[in-house]
This record gives C-alpha cells, sequence and structure tokens, in this order.
C-alpha cells in the first residue's frame, strides 16, 4: 500500500473532488472530511440511481455501489489539462485506499463538466485525450504495473495509473448502449487485478452471462463490441463504448519512460 502522504499530485490549483459515501450520505473526504460539493451531490446522485437500478447490467457495479466501495469526483472539462491534474490526484488516493483484496471490488468514478459531445467519435477522441495527459502525469512517478503489456494494440494491455492496472469504461449521453448512456461524460477505473480475481475464483463466465443477459433484456441486443473482446483484440476496442471498425488502431501511445521501465522491470526479474 503506498504511503498516502506522499501523493505526488497534491498543491497547486488542483480542483480535488474526491468524495464517498458515509453511511446514506455521500461527504467529501480529501483533504478533509465534510459536506460533499454541491454539484457532485448533484451529478453523483443521477449516477447512483443508474446503477443501482434493477435492470442496470452490471451486476458487480451495482454490488460495489451498494456496498460503498468506490470514490466518486466531478472535474473540469474531459480532455483537458485541468482535469488531468485533479483526477490524477484523486486516482492516486483511490490507490493508496483501496489495495486489491479478494473479498472487495471497488471502482474510481470521475465525471467531467462537459462537453455533453453527442456523437460517439467525439467522445471517444476526449476520453483517449484524457488518459494520454493522464499517463504524461503518471510516468514522473510510477513504473507502468509489471502484470500488463505497454502496447494498446495487443491483447493484455491495460491502462496503468500508479503502478495498477485499470480496465476503463467510458459513459456519455450520446452512448448508443443505454448502459453506458449518462448526463455527464464518465470515465470509471476498475482495477484490472479484480478481474483476474474473479477469474481465478471461477467467478467470471457466470458473471459476463449474467451481464450480456441483462443487457439484451434492457436494449434487446448484446453489445457488438463483446464480440471484438471475445476474439482476443484488446481491451482498448472497449473503452469508450463505441462499436470500433476492423482496422481500428488504439491513438493511446505510452511514452518512451513506460516502455522503458516496463523493459527494465523484467531485467530486474519483477515480470
Amino acid at each position: 500500500m503506498q504511503d498516502r502522504a506522499a501523493n505526488p499530485y497534491l498543491g497547486g490549483d488542483v480542483r480535488r473532488s474526491y468524495h464517498g459515501m458515509r453511511g446514506k450520505r455521500l461527504m467529501r473526504l480529501q483533504p478533509a472530511e465534510g459536506p460533499a460539493d454541491a454539484a457532485a451531490t448533484m451529478v453523483h446522485e443521477t449516477f447512483r440511481s443508474m446503477a443501482l437500478s434493477e435492470t442496470y447490467p452490471c451486476v458487480v457495479a451495482r454490488s460495489a455501489m451498494r456496498r460503498g466501495d468506490y470514490r466518486f469526483g466531478c472535474y473540469p472539462r474531459l480532455g483537458t489539462e485541468d482535469a488531468a491534474a485533479a483526477v490524477a490526484c484523486d486516482l492516486w488516493e483511490f490507490v493508496a485506499e483501496f489495495p486489491i483484496r479478494p473479498d472487495r471490488y471497488a471502482s474510481f468514478v470521475a465525471a467531467f463538466d462537459g462537453p455533453c459531445t453527442a456523437t460517439e467519435q467525439g467522445f471517444e477522441d476526449l476520453l483517449w485525450r484524457q488518459l494520454q495527459l493522464l499517463h504524461e502525469l503518471d510516468v514522473r512517478h510510477s513504473r507502468w504495473d509489471a502484470e500488463v503489456g505497454t502496447d494498446p494494440t495487443e491483447y493484455g494491455f491495460s491502462f496503468s495509473f500508479a503502478e495498477r492496472a485499470f480496465f476503463i469504461v467510458g459513459m456519455h449521453p450520446g452512448a448508443s448502449r443505454w448502459a453506458r448512456r449518462t448526463a455527464w461524460p464518465t470515465l470509471i477505473f476498475n482495477s484490472h487485478a479484480q478481474f483476474d480475481l474473479l477469474r481465478d475464483a471461477g467467478v467470471m463466465p457466470r458473471m459476463q452471462q449474467t451481464v450480456r443477459m441483462r443487457d439484451r433484456r434492457v436494449q434487446g441486443s448484446e453489445n457488438p463490441s463483446l464480440r471484438q473482446f471475445d476474439a482476443k483484440r484488446p481491451e482498448t476496442v472497449m473503452y469508450s463504448g463505441r462499436l470500433v471498425e476492423d482496422d481500428w488502431t488504439c491513438p493511446f501511445r505510452p511514452t518512451d519512460q513506460a516502455t522503458e521501465s516496463s523493459t527494465q522491470q523484467a531485467e530486474e526479474g519483477l515480470v
């Protein structure tokens, strides 16, 4: 577990928005515990009501919401440096607060103050711009998670921040899939290792069947993007929620520092 006092992103004019549930109330948890921001409360209530709906497909997310095993924040516009600085600070806090445990599934939910693009392509472009900016901050302080690959065009890649791999779920007002449609642009950071634990426990196949069945009930069809992931394409095809083309190439580019750190870990026997 990281030393929480050593958060390298503290300071400056960072607009922190680190919130969590205390009983039945959303509270600001950092930098000091207190009442939730008004905007965060409004956006959170909208998101939480959808995730806790009896018909919402992702049963794992519903479970985390019910238990309060998540952190929530509202940030400047998606795809901006201001948003990257704020998310980096709070996502680092999340990694420090929630070490990977087999008995707890936790997620970090980041909602953004626009832009509410009506197109899936527009949202996808902003998502990858945001992740690129986060990555460029991350490589100043952390290595790439040694358990996943650094090449976003290959199966086995996962986005890494603070030495933890994340599967990203993008949600926005213009999403064609109802399970991905939210009032504000939103990125959910799910720890990759948690999925590995579910897989090792033999739970993953049953969970996937349940999610797909519920998705069909809501929208009348299964998410076609799942077939691409089933075909061993990189998980990046799933991040934005858009059904990408067969020749689509992920625009994310890890810096040389990330690639070098992955090679160095291999040489040190860490991989």
